[in-house]
């Protein structure tokens, strides 16, 4: 049975077994029993390449961050996730700059901090 992990455009979690090619984090999600209680435990929500420096991870273990995964870019931006800072850096100061040009004179900001940028959840 597959686990639910896979984020839908609307930021809801579903299960399928449905490849992604992004993973990504919003806290940790769920319990022991690799269930969902909740739909995100912090604001920062970001995504994150599949494959980056050899990392492995067992999907869903206690007390780790549960691993989301979506379809495209385009997915994850419209789930709210913004590029990780790590594995996508060009994507996210290219996000970075692209959410102070469009917001920034509105929200009296020329050079936030990618938590104050936040997206509300």
């Amino acid at each position: 049975m597959p686990l639910q992990n896979r984020v839908m455009p609307d930021g809801k979690i579903i299960a399928t077994a449905a490849r992604g090619t992004l993973m990504g984090n919003r806290g940790i999600l769920h319990n022991q029993d690799q269930q969902l209680v909740k739909l995100f435990s912090h604001k920062s929500w970001v995504s994150c390449q599949l494959d980056f420096k050899g990392r492995k991870r067992k999907l869903m273990q206690p007390g780790n961050y549960t691993e989301l995964f979506f379809l495209d870019e385009a997915t994850a931006l419209s789930a709210g996730h913004r590029p990780c800072g790590e594995c996508q850096r060009e994507r996210f100061s290219e996000f970075k700059l692209i959410w102070i040009d469009a917001n920034g004179s509105r929200c009296g900001m020329s050079n936030p901090t990618i938590v104050s940028i936040g997206i509300e959840n």
